[in-house]
């Protein structure tokens, strides 16, 4: 074995000049690649990745509408606004994914660009999970402040346990490169804090210490060629690779990085305190009572039509008006993608849908309502799931009665199965 191994490395330095000179070339044309690569400027990346999600998650699981934005451009420290309501739809697809139960309020931004101030749904404080129940209504309000300059896509979100984060409408919010982000708390002991800088120092240097042992050991193990390491180990002297003295080189870093860990522990329990576990408290918002013309409408959708030639979705509703004023079909809501109910319009326009009979439907009467809307657009957002197992479209149907007041119902999963229609002209 020792022959063999001898022999192989006395075969490698005779090749050692002309390898040698062919991984010299091979490192300096990767070494100008990089060098190009890294000089080259990045293209800009933009896109709306909610779109990546299945249809049925963004339309049957929970419905943001009447979100509002306080502004589209503030300074850095100032405060930003996001009012609405969201809606655990009825449709919830409980055969698919688990029921919903335990949610978070939250927002979807690229990072830290802002920091959650305030979060109610109700207006109760909800600063942590809380239960939501399917059909439930929550009126909601996040207040953030503006940490870092940019041009940011902001999303409402509710983060549900076993499903994922559902986000709502989103806009492009721009905070200036003005002004100074502080977070000032007084801890439990008295201090005046700043959470912006808190404790940041502290964090450095347990990085830094962390990194120069990192660093310690890696240099220590690569201070030989690897190529020379896998000579050995392809030779068959594997077992003597690692020597007596590095392994009592790795034993002492190893108990450098224990120390460390320890140490850290007992600083933070010696010089910090006093310590509170995080509190959990498992709130439950009221959900938000129907408006009175809400429990007056009864609204069915009998069936919805894919026309594929036409790329038109045909939606047939049977509206009950129960109440003692006219009511209107005024909007649709498929996900974020709002489609406005206009006398006169095609059905191919973006976001405008057509109604027949047209007008109001009066005080104490039913209508059977034919609405037409573009498909395409749908298809286009991927809402419109036509090559799923189960070919589905829900979303909300919003009714106004003379005096303003409003009525949600939805356009139920489990009663609107789309019938493709792929002769249609």
């Amino acid at each position: 074995m020792a022959k063999s191994l001898m022999d192989y490395l006395d075969l490698r330095k005779k090749h050692t000049p002309r390898n040698g000179a062919r991984r010299a070339k091979l490192f300096s044309l990767a070494g100008v690649v990089g060098l190009l690569l890294v000089l080259a400027p990045p293209p800009l990346a933009s896109a709306h990745g909610e779109q990546s999600q299945q249809p049925f998650e963004r339309t049957s699981t929970v419905a943001f509408y009447d979100t509002q934005f306080s502004t589209d451009r503030l300074d850095v420290g100032q405060e930003l606004t996001i009012t609405g309501t969201l809606r655990i739809m009825n449709s919830w697809p409980d055969h698919t994914i688990a029921p919903p139960d335990l949610g978070y309020l939250t927002v979807n931004t690229p990072g830290p660009v802002f920091m959650v101030e305030e979060r109610e749904m109700s207006g109760m404080f909800t600063p942590q999970s809380v239960k939501v129940s399917k059909g439930g209504i929550y009126p909601y309000k996040i207040v953030l402040k503006a940490r870092i300059p940019g041009t940011w896509h902001v999303h409402p979100a509710m983060a549900m346990e076993g499903t994922g984060t559902l986000v709502g409408e989103g806009k492009y919010i721009t905070i200036n490169d003005a002004g100074t982000f502080t977070e000032p708390q007084t801890l439990s002991d008295g201090r005046n804090v700043d959470l912006a800088s808190y404790g940041l120092g502290r964090v450095v240097i347990w990085h830094v210490l962390g990194l120069l042992v990192a660093v310690a050991y890696a240099a220590f193990w690569l201070r030989k060629s690897l190529l020379q390491r896998a000579a050995v180990v392809n030779a068959g002297g594997g077992a003597t690779l690692v020597t007596p003295k590095e392994r009592n080189v790795s034993i002492g870093i190893a108990i450098v990085a224990l120390v460390l860990g320890l140490g850290g522990y007992a600083y933070a329990q010696v010089f910090d305190g006093p310590h509170i576990p995080p509190q959990v408290a498992r709130l439950s918002p009221v959900p938000q009572t129907p408006s009175g013309l809400a429990r007056q409408l009864e609204t069915q959708v009998q069936s919805a039509v894919f026309q594929e030639k036409t790329g038109t979705l045909v939606l047939k509703v049977n509206v009950d008006n129960k109440s003692n004023s006219p009511v209107r079909l005024d909007r649709l809501q498929f996900a974020d993608y709002v489609v406005t109910v206009t006398d006169g319009a095609k059905p191919d326009t973006d976001g405008v849908a057509t109604v027949s009979p047209s007008g109001p439907i009066p005080p104490g009467g039913s209508s059977n309502l034919t609405v037409e809307l573009d498909a395409r657009s749908l298809l286009s957002r991927n809402l419109l799931p036509t090559n799923d197992a189960q070919i589905r479209v829900t979303g909300l149907m919003f009714f106004q009665d003379a005096a303003g007041q409003t009525s949600t119902s939805e356009i139920n999963e489990l009663t609107s199965g789309v019938l493709p229609e792929y002769g249609t002209q």
